[in-house]
């Protein structure tokens, strides 16, 4: 029976040509409506090249505008280009939610260079003199990308980042890491110390969300390559730009796509129409991705649920910080851990509003003081509940 539905499946007529085109991980050759982005990166990186001198940049935005597919591309050019041009430097991507210690970091930039280096059992400090006597000694490089490094310093702190920029001060041999920071916005850069903060201050790529018309053409640029000729009307591209359009995610437009795509599949049809994308539509919850609540910090998620519960016994349109705080009390003591201060509350609220999680409101009154009124964007708060609970 089951061999009979595998083998029905992989006969059956697809609207697809290469459904991985649509992946979170593909790397399109071109990035749409991101040519000024990466021509400033090669502005800054010219130096790496020509003087072996190393580089710190910063790119920062939204979800879904970009960022990571900005680095990995120019990543793979730099490469190129650099031994083209007889340097020895390799391009290394690291999502610091997956690789979330310094020690995780390091050693996986020695594994870069050899799988089997016996790196176990060794501190960190170690393994990076390791790094080091290795680049020295056979006259490599290293341009390093730490994604989604705002949530690896406020998980580990500063340290990691100011030794890696510093790495080589002691023996006065070139430093030959340069680092590609990616972040949601660049308020973490307080964290660092002042040399490091400023370093990274001087090359700041700030990436806009992309407008309907900019979707619209990275859609279409993907339909050509992901879907066999002629199955994808044009109304099609249109309404989900649209859709996309109010968050200007291009992840979220592309997912849409897919899910579209995968409708049509399962209704037989050999094209994909409007109605497959407002099913789609029906399907997701852009306002909260999955993937962005799993990437929260813990205390981030008991703050959110803390809100959601709330508005659960509310029923209300808004609620107040202040009965948030004492919410997210309450969440720890569930949880067994323990409440931060104010302050980190009020930056663990600031975050989750960065992300588009929730709306912060002023005070409709001076009487209110510091309480603003959070709003929920447009999500079941019983869905969320359960997403966060899991």
């Amino acid at each position: 029976m089951f061999e009979e539905i595998f083998e029905e499946e992989l006969n059956r007529e697809s609207v697809f040509r290469d459904a991985s085109k649509l992946s979170p991980d593909y790397v399109p050759r071109v990035l749409v409506h991101r040519e000024d982005e990466f021509r400033q990166l090669t502005r800054i990186f010219r130096p790496v090249i020509e003087n072996r001198m190393s580089q710190r940049v910063l790119i920062a935005g939204s979800v879904g505008v970009g960022k990571t597919v900005l680095a990995r591309r120019f990543g793979e050019e730099l490469e190129t280009r650099a031994k083209g041009r007889g340097l020895n430097l390799t391009y290394l991507h690291l999502n610091c939610r997956k690789d979330k210690t310094p020690y995780s970091v390091i050693a996986k930039i020695l594994q870069h260079y050899n799988p089997r280096w016996p790196y176990h059992g060794l501190g960190p400090e170690k393994l990076l003199d390791d790094v080091v006597s290795y680049m020295n000694a056979h006259d490599v490089y290293l341009t390093l990308t730490l994604d989604e490094l705002d949530y690896f310093i406020q998980l580990n702190g500063p340290d990691l980042l100011y030794t890696l920029t510093r790495v080589t001060e002691e023996s006065g041999a070139p430093n030959r890491i340069s680092i590609i920071a990616i972040a949601r916005d660049k308020n973490f850069l307080r964290f660092l110390d002042a040399a490091t903060q400023s370093t990274f201050m001087h090359n700041v790529l700030m990436l806009d969300r992309y407008t309907a018309p900019q979707l619209r053409d990275i859609l279409s640029q993907r339909v050509g390559e992901a879907f066999k000729s002629g199955t994808v009307e044009e109304d099609t591209i249109d309404l989900i730009a649209e859709i996309a359009s109010k968050w200007g995610d291009a992840r979220f437009a592309l997912e849409l796509l897919w899910r579209a795509g995968m409708i049509a599949d399962g209704e037989r049809k050999n094209t994909v129409i409007p109605d497959h994308v407002r099913q789609a539509k029906a399907e997701v919850h852009p306002e909260v991705k999955r993937e962005v609540l799993r990437e929260l910090h813990p205390h981030e998620k008991m703050v959110l649920l803390a809100i959601v519960r709330k508005f659960m016994a509310s029923k209300r349109a808004y609620v107040s910080s202040d009965d948030v705080e004492k919410g997210y009390h309450v969440v720890c003591e569930e949880y067994h851990e323990k409440p931060r201060l104010y302050t980190q509350f009020w930056e663990y609220v600031k975050r989750i509003e960065g992300l588009g999680l929730i709306d912060l409101k002023p005070p409709k009154s001076r009487r209110m003081g510091r309480h603003f009124r959070i709003s929920l964007q447009e999500v079941p708060v019983s869905w969320l509940e359960k997403e966060l609970e899991k």
